[in-house]
C-alpha cells in the first residue's frame, strides 16, 4: 500500500522536470563575445625549420617557417594550432600570448615533434 503523500511526490516531480523544458534558453546578442588578438610565438632553436596550420576552427592558414616566427589569430571562439618540427635535432616552443601575457606555453624536443594549441574562449 503506498503512502497518501504518494501522488504529491509523483505530481511534484513531473512538475519540475517539465520546468527545464520551458526554460528560455540563453540569447548570445551580437558582440557579447569580444574578439580576441591571439599571438602565436614560435620560438626554440634559432633557425630550426617546422611547418603547420593555424588560426581558428572555422579558417585555417598553412604555414612552413624558421624560428623565431610570430602569427597573429583573431577569434571570438577559439584558436587552434599545430606545428611540427622538420628535423630531428633541436627545441620547438610554441607560447600564446593574449593581451601580451602568456597563457599557454608546449614544447618539444622529440625528433620531427609535434605540438598542438587548442584555446576556446566562452562568451
Amino acid at each position: 500500500m503506498r503512502p497518501r503523500w504518494w501522488p504529491l511526490l509523483l505530481a511534484a516531480a513531473t512538475f519540475s522536470s517539465g520546468c527545464l523544458f520551458l526554460a528560455p534558453r540563453p540569447e548570445f546578442r551580437p558582440g557579447a563575445i569580444r574578439e580576441r588578438t591571439v599571438i602565436l610565438s614560435v620560438e626554440g632553436t634559432l633557425g630550426l625549420a617546422f611547418e603547420g596550420a593555424y588560426g581558428t576552427p572555422q579558417q585555417s592558414t598553412s604555414v612552413r617557417g624558421v624560428v623565431p616566427a610570430e602569427f597573429v589569430v583573431r577569434t571570438r571562439l577559439a584558436v587552434v594550432a599545430t606545428f611540427t618540427k622538420a628535423a630531428a635535432e633541436g627545441e620547438l616552443v610554441v607560447r600564446v600570448l593574449e593581451d601580451g601575457r602568456e597563457v599557454q606555453r608546449r614544447s618539444t624536443s622529440a625528433p620531427f615533434g609535434t605540438i598542438v594549441v587548442n584555446r576556446a574562449y566562452a562568451p
